[in-house]
């Protein structure tokens, strides 16, 4: 399946710069680390990790910026230490009258060799099509109608690594309000198979809606609905279920350089037959951020947290989380951004893991004051840091960097996790 993908990419290479069209080549590194350190007992340690690091080769090519039409492709090969893969991205835009067509596709292989880490993954083919049709009523009014695409396939399918599709095809709705504020509605069908194996396969039923609102220039309004159902064949393991999404985004200025922003986000979850692995929940998370505006390039933030979930079907999962994120956005110049996020908290279980069972006659007792299952968690601090650098050093030369570390200190030993990954990259495009 490669072949295909190589051969395009080689052609691309060679192609010489047609008037109109911006073609450029780059060069560059990528490299990803993960890395995760957890108890198997109060004393010992295990630690996973994989390193990956590789060259990049590719070309792209553009059609200057245009409100009636536009295209552009992307194409390259990455060998790493770990990883291989050939990419090929595309998308393009056509407007004809009050009609806007999109297409976008993107297809890549990725192989492994035997000796890495991700060699039980198997060696993959991914495609993703989307095509859209939006048509404009009235100057407020426009309907769309898309759909995607997407299917995956490995060279040696087996038990775990399953080839499968899926196609979601929908139908939304936007108006405009004002200058800068609009509504929207839309529905989605998807339908997912799975070769070999029709007990993964489902149905899916989605409905969105969105608002999103500017009152004047010092107050905005941002709102996300979402239901989703998914339907599996009744001698499926796996359960039908209905989810529920919200979130809320509200800022206002409450002075001339500081912002008041209310957050919340809310998830339900109901499945047909709940068991002890597809389980009912609620969860929840709220937070109200204070950004103060130091100057036109720095904001810094600070922002209390509470979450909790809560579950008929599985006690053991539910906790109460309450956290301080401080974070900041350091735009330096119009070459370097710089955004860091830093959350520190304690989660609380209902019903905790406790070192000692309490013994009632032969048998362990689970009291309120603990559980003593396999399945049940201590409570923990935690500590949440994210970082992401972009920038751009000089004419074609580009890196960006993804940090994010998650360590848990929990209140049994055994119990302790702690979570690494690094990625990033520099470029140079000519």
């Amino acid at each position: 399946m490669r072949r295909p993908l190589l051969a395009v990419f080689l052609a691309l290479m060679a192609a010489p710069a047609d008037a109109g069209v911006q073609f450029s080549r780059h060069v560059g590194v990528e490299f990803d680390h993960f890395g995760e350190s957890y108890r198997i007992t109060d004393e010992q340690d295990t630690v996973a990790t994989i390193n990956d690091i590789g060259t990049v080769l590719g070309v792209s090519l553009r059609t200057p910026l245009d409100r009636e039409r536009r295209l552009r492709l992307d194409a390259d090969v990455h060998v790493g230490q770990e990883t291989r893969r050939v990419r090929m991205e595309f998308d393009g835009r056509l407007r004809w009258g009050a009609q806007t067509f999109d297409l976008s596709h993107d297809a890549r292989y990725r192989w492994f060799g035997n000796s890495s880490e991700y060699s039980v993954v198997g060696n993959l083919f991914e495609d993703s099509i989307r095509l859209a049709c939006q048509r404009d009523f009235a100057e407020r009014w426009r309907v769309r109608v898309r759909s995607d695409f997407d299917i995956a396939a490995y060279a040696e399918p087996n038990e775990y690594n399953r080839d499968s599709w899926q196609l979601r095809p929908g139908l939304d709705a936007r108006m405009r309000f004002g200058d800068l504020s609009e509504v929207g509605l839309g529905y989605r069908l998807g339908k997912r198979s799975v070769r070999d194996s029709t007990e993964l396969d489902y149905w899916r039923h989605t409905v969105d809606a969105d608002l999103s609102a500017l009152f004047g220039w010092t107050a905005s309004l941002d709102v996300i609905e979402q239901i989703d159902r998914r339907v599996y064949d009744p001698i499926s393991t796996r359960e039908s279920s209905w989810e529920h999404h919200f979130d809320l985004r509200f800022g206002f200025d409450v002075v001339e350089h500081a912002t008041l922003r209310l957050i919340h986000e809310n998830e339900v979850v109901r499945y047909d037959h709940p068991d002890e692995l597809d389980f009912d929940f609620v969860r929840a998370r709220t937070g109200a951020q204070v950004e103060v505006h130091r100057s036109r390039q720095m904001d810094l933030s600070l922002m209390p947290l509470y979450s909790f979930l809560t579950s008929e079907t599985s006690p053991e999962e539910e906790f109460t989380e309450t956290g301080l994120e401080v974070g900041m956005d350091w735009r330096v110049g119009s070459r370097l951004w710089i955004n860091v996020a830093n959350e520190v908290g304690r989660r609380d279980y209902e019903v905790t893991a406790t070192e000692t069972p309490l013994v009632v006659g032969d048998t362990p007792s689970n009291t309120a004051a603990g559980d003593f299952s396999d399945t049940a968690f201590s409570d923990y601090i935690y500590n949440r840091f994210t970082a992401t650098v972009t920038s751009d050093f000089a004419a074609g030369v580009s890196f960006h960097l993804f940090v994010n570390w998650e360590p848990q200190d929990h209140r049994l030993d055994r119990h302790d996790t702690n979570t690494r990954i690094v990625s990033g990259g520099a470029e140079y495009r000519f």
